[in-house]
């Protein structure tokens, strides 16, 4: 429901290129990168924030966005956290979602 997330993939869809899209349709200036994964490993440290000319920090730098990684997992949030709590206490449990 916001306007101003996306969502991109390092090796499939949506791309690097269907995201600058919307970045320039939208005139954004400020880019935040965050990993859509549990842990902020080796993808989110090297090809979204690394300092190699191929990675997505370098390439948003390059186009003239000002550029912010912020190199935490979704394990590290609380609300994640106890979802997977709630899903192992249930699965422990028996129970099954249907």
């Amino acid at each position: 429901g916001y306007s101003n997330i996306y969502v991109g993939t390092v090796e499939g869809f949506p791309s690097y290129d269907t995201v600058l899209k919307k970045l320039k349709q939208t005139k954004t200036k400020k880019v935040y990168l965050m990993p859509f994964m549990l842990v902020a490993g080796d993808h989110a440290q090297n090809d979204m924030a690394g300092d190699e000319a191929d990675s997505w920090k370098s390439m948003l730098k390059a186009k003239g966005y000002e550029v912010e990684p912020i190199l935490t997992g979704l394990g590290e949030i609380e609300g994640i956290q106890k979802i997977y709590i709630s899903h192992i206490a249930a699965a422990i449990q028996g129970e099954t979602e249907e």
